[in-house]
């Protein structure tokens, strides 16, 4: 990610899983690793103590973050979920827009007619079946519009013409996230009618709507760049490829790191000098990032080719910005023990949540991709996609942990954990306000070599 959120979470990292972690073999990777300095220690030992104490973090010391629309300004816990989970008692999340930050949402049950740019705060009561609004716009301009349903709320967008044509429709943003997104063009100028619908009747609630107009422009992305540097791009439409060329020699160890700004989706291939696909890589990175890497057996100019990741029919690519890296080596480094005692516990504590169903502590230690990911923004987002988790294969008895950093972000992190010779899980982290948070999980065939 380029782009990330700051915020303080309530759980006190590595107090909670210290019982845990005595049963856990934790492995730092590397024979040199990395010193913690005292002004780290320091800072971590401050952080335990601030949660120890429990003092509620007054929201004004929270940094504003630069983000998509895709993750907005979560409520603090409602006084049902502090009085049931002791640590962490509150959490207070931080706006997650692609513009202005401290735009709050506006609210006006007489009005139907939306404005560019503007967060529009609305709601689908007990025996409603809709709500209709209405945006002007051009032939041939691209839309964006955002249904972020709040509260567990799950919505359905829809687009159509001024004589009621429908354009496009959409559920599900993703297969884990069920805020909706529509990427569509205008064929008739006019006002155009956006319809929003609860899934089913246990999806009523309160949403968020946010129509913007995209500027396509002219692709210019193509590169040419050197193996040691990297490239900014943009991917401006579902149908936007953009490529970058490199020059390496036979036996060249290179690894390729495609990172999308926070919840851009991102889809890279590498080719060969001689035009074969070499390898394809959709979320092999940290979240949704592509990483490919390596050892090179032709000389000659090797071809990355970039795209929007595809998803299911219905659902729309995250577009946007990102940059692309190229670099000699592998992707993660060493850390020491104690950083690899730090990460583990961190994503040990995650996984215990999620096997709990521990909305409060999942929220509290969700990072910016995974609240863009999964579509969070308070407990009762989390606790919507509760089952949906628990359906998933969480994983046994943890044999062993295995933790790396990252050798281009030192705020990354990476941890696998083993349930069985062939089943691990991959841990995604980024260290945010002196805490390591969880940006995404997944199962992998394990650690590298």
């Amino acid at each position: 990610m380029l782009q990330m959120s700051q915020r303080v979470p309530r759980a006190a990292i590595g107090i909670v899983t210290a019982a845990i972690l005595l049963a856990t073999t934790v492995v730092a990777c590397g024979d040199d690793p990395p010193e913690v300095s005292e002004e780290q220690q320091a800072q971590q030992s401050a952080a335990q103590a601030e949660d120890a104490q429990a003092q509620p973090i007054d929201a004004a010391q929270q940094q504003e973050s630069d983000q998509p629309a895709e993750q907005q300004e979560a409520e603090a816990e409602p006084e049902q979920a502090q009085a049931s989970q002791p640590e962490p008692a509150e959490t207070e999340q931080e706006t997650a827009q692609e513009s202005d930050d401290s735009q709050a949402a506006v609210s006006d049950p007489d009005r139907e007619i939306l404005v560019e740019g503007e967060r529009f705060a609305s709601s689908i009561d007990p025996g409603e079946t809709e709500r209709q609004f209405r945006f002007q716009a051009a032939t041939g301009a691209w839309l964006r519009i955002f249904v972020d349903g709040t509260g567990g709320m799950d919505p359905i967008a829809t687009l159509l013409q001024p004589d009621g044509t429908e354009i496009a429709i959409n559920d599900d943003l993703s297969t884990t996230n069920r805020d909706s997104l529509i990427i569509a063009q205008i064929p008739t100028e006019g006002l155009q009618f956006i319809r929003v619908q609860p899934f089913d009747s246990n999806g009523i609630g309160d949403f968020v709507i946010e129509v913007q107009t995209l500027t396509i422009g002219v692709d210019d992305d193509n590169a040419i760049i050197s193996v040691g540097s990297n490239a900014n791009g943009r991917l401006n439409s579902p149908d936007d490829v953009d490529v970058f060329e490199f020059q390496a020699q036979v036996d060249q160890q290179i690894f390729v790191l495609v990172d999308g700004d926070t919840g851009v989706d991102v889809f890279a291939q590498v080719f060969q000098p001689d035009g074969n696909l070499l390898q394809i890589d959709d979320d092999g990175g940290h979240g949704l990032d592509s990483e490919i890497y390596f050892t090179a057996d032709a000389a000659g100019l090797w071809r990355v080719e970039v795209w929007p990741a595809s998803n299911k029919e219905g659902q729309r690519q995250l577009i946007g910005a990102y940059r692309v890296t190229v670099e000699e080596g592998l992707p993660t480094s060493a850390v020491n023990e104690a950083v690899a005692s730090d990460l583990a516990g961190a994503a040990l504590t995650f996984l215990q949540a999620l096997r709990d169903g521990d909305s409060a502590t999942i929220l509290a230690l969700a990072g910016p991709e995974a609240l863009t990911i999964w579509g969070w923004d308070d407990t009762g987002d989390v606790g919507r996609d509760i089952q949906k988790i628990q359906s998933i294969d969480l994983g046994g008895e943890i044999l062993q942990s295995v933790s790396f950093g990252d050798v281009l972000n030192s705020s990354r992190g990476r941890v696998y954990f083993q349930f069985s010779e062939s089943d691990w899980m991959r841990f995604e982290l980024i260290q945010l306000g002196g805490h390591w948070l969880v940006d995404d999980w997944a199962h992998s065939i394990g650690p590298p070599s």
